[in-house]
């Protein structure tokens, strides 16, 4: 559900971006002749934050959107219909999208690498030479073809541009498709060419350029922000919340709440027997049954172990939920490599529970609690949901047959 959240900022910041840009022209003269300086202000504190988090892939896309400026706003001047115009506006449309494109594309390997960093530079700086090489070159039939207009009333980009802005867009939208976890930015950079195709297409309106431009790299900024936020707060592996967003959790739990505490039984030995890729395989599965529990919060605390937060709910409350889970857990049959050949096997896990009460009033006091609980299930015989205070019992045997195994690895 996090992507809908993301798609919320850039779906508003794209409104009101094309919403406010008709009123530039209302604007008082002072703060007009700013806004061409804006996008090159947002850039540059984008570009060092990118250096800062040691990401290539926006300071790249923001120093294209730089270069665009530059061309647009210098080399062709505003409301000109002379042979700059014609043959200068849409190279520089089509080389937009097709960078946003080609930066996507190559490899994010951080800025530290200075042999690939200076090649993609080189592609970046390579792109003034050759527009000025197209605009001294190009036979004018050609340049007749790339300025080639849209038949259509409302629009100013020539066809060859706006072919260009649907196909990169298309694609990425379809690489965003295929992507198993793609990245904010990935989401962030659909947006930030359906900003400049609007920009363009107004191209003839003082500030529009400016003014998409500057959402865009805003855009980017809070992509940055937001990516570092999610690889510091998400676990890699399994996708859920790390234990730094536990502790932070614990700041708005209110009064009533329940933490579970919960371990895979045996996963050391697990580990020796079929390697660390299927321990890792185990807990994205296990992972995954967690996550279909509706009442809590999942974090994966570290290694094999995986905290629940309930807010707002009591322990015998939530206990059917992590029983249905364990039993869910205990009666998949996963199919694993052993020594080149397929296997199944099982693998069960054992929870502790407890809840906020005059005992233990911090979170960090019931999560202690819970984890002594989870001690007295392993202790017990494990495959079973211990409450801090409450008799260990067995858990009651599954009526559900497991389907018959190749080989079977009692965990």
């Amino acid at each position: 559900m996090a992507f809908l959240k993301h798609y919320t900022w850039l779906l508003g910041l794209t409104a009101f971006a094309v919403w406010q840009m008709p009123s530039i022209l209302t604007w008082p003269l002072s703060t007009q002749k700013l806004l061409p300086w804006l996008p090159y202000v947002i850039a540059g504190l984008g570009v060092f934050v990118g250096i800062f988090l040691n990401r290539l892939q926006p300071i790249l896309i923001l120093l294209s959107l730089v270069c665009f400026n530059i061309g647009m706003q210098y080399f062709i001047p505003a409301g000109s219909t002379g042979l700059t115009a014609v043959t200068l506006f849409p190279v520089l449309s089509i080389l937009l999208p097709l960078n946003l494109l080609i930066w996507l594309l190559l490899p994010e390997r951080g800025i530290h690498d200075k042999v690939y960093v200076l090649f993609q530079l080189v592609l970046l700086v390579g792109q003034v030479y050759l527009v000025y090489w197209v605009m001294e070159n190009l036979p004018l039939t050609y340049w007749q073809w790339i300025s080639q207009p849209i038949e259509i009333e409302g629009f100013n980009v020539s066809k060859t541009a706006f072919i260009t802005m649907v196909t990169v867009w298309l694609i990425l939208m379809l690489r965003n498709a295929l992507l198993n976890q793609p990245k904010v930015l990935d989401r962030t950079v659909v947006f930030v060419l359906f900003l400049m195709g609007f920009g363009l297409n107004s191209f003839y309106q003082f500030g529009a350029i400016a003014w998409m431009s500057s959402f865009a790299a805003t855009m980017i900024l809070l992509s940055l922000i937001f990516d570092a936020h999610h690889i510091a707060y998400t676990d890699q592996l399994t996708g859920l919340n790390g234990r730094r967003a536990l502790l932070e959790s614990f700041l708005g739990l209110g009064r009533k709440y329940s933490i579970s505490m919960m371990d895979i039984d045996h996963f050391k030995s697990f580990n020796d027997t079929y390697g660390h890729d299927v321990g890792d395989a185990v807990l994205r599965t296990v992972a995954f049954e967690l996550s279909l529990i509706s009442t809590g919060h999942v974090y994966r605390y570290g290694g094999e172990e995986f905290t629940i937060v309930f807010k707002g709910k009591q322990a015998e409350q939530v206990k059917p939920a992590l029983e249905a889970v364990r039993k869910a857990i205990a009666d998949r049959v996963l199919s694993v490599q052993k020594q080149g050949q397929q296997v199944e096997t099982k693998v069960t896990v054992s929870f502790g529970l407890a809840e906020r009460n005059d005992q233990f009033k911090k979170p960090e006091e019931v999560m202690k609690a819970a984890d002594e609980a989870l001690y007295a299930a392993k202790k017990a015989g494990r495959n079973r949901v211990v409450v801090y205070g409450e008799s260990s019992k067995a858990p009651p045997k599954s009526t559900k047959p497991a389907r018959k195994a190749v080989k079977t690895q009692k965990s």
